[in-house]
């Protein structure tokens, strides 16, 4: 599916991504055109990597990522018009629709697949506190700063350098 294609369907009316969009800004509907216009240009900015991981079947995974990055980071442009604290679309996602079964089931092996490869890896204690509060408990960068008394920077590049070792254990 070529990116034109994957665009269309996030803003169908009905479609998965756009129950995805509603639950997570909801009650704020409102500015749901701008959190679309800021993953349009995303999305647009990385052609190639959106239609590949649309080929490779974790679009779904991406595209909560993608969201969950621009409603919950202090410096997204999103982020200038609205904040949001809750975290529970992504259990919320999964009972949309019953045809998205085969979706589920995906969508939890790539979940496994990256617990195997998280638990092969060797971290630090720090990489993996600090895993633990961007990944599992959903917080974006400045909150742990907030949290923890650490620069973001620190928290970012931990994240990032665990982040890249876990994909080459996958």
């Amino acid at each position: 599916m070529n990116i034109n294609a994957i665009l269309e369907e996030i803003v169908r009316k009905g479609s998965i991504y756009d129950e995805i969009i509603n639950t997570i800004i909801s009650p704020r509907l409102d500015l749901k055109p701008e959190l679309i216009s800021e993953i349009a240009i995303s999305f647009l900015e990385n052609k190639e990597k959106i239609e590949q991981v649309y080929k490779e079947k974790y679009f779904k995974y991406y595209f909560i990522n993608t969201i969950r990055n621009q409603v919950h980071s202090n410096t997204s442009s999103f982020h200038k018009n609205v904040r949001i604290n809750d975290y529970e679309f992504i259990d919320n996602y999964m009972l949309i629709s019953d045809d998205e079964i085969e979706n589920k089931i995906v969508f939890e092996q790539k979940l496994d697949k990256i617990e195997r490869a998280y638990s092969k890896t060797k971290k630090s204690w720090f990489e993996n506190l600090m895993w633990e509060e961007y990944f599992e408990k959903f917080k974006s960068y400045r909150q742990i700063e907030k949290e923890w008394n650490i620069d973001h920077i620190s928290v970012f590049h931990s994240v990032k350098k665990l982040k890249q070792r876990v994909i080459k254990n996958m």
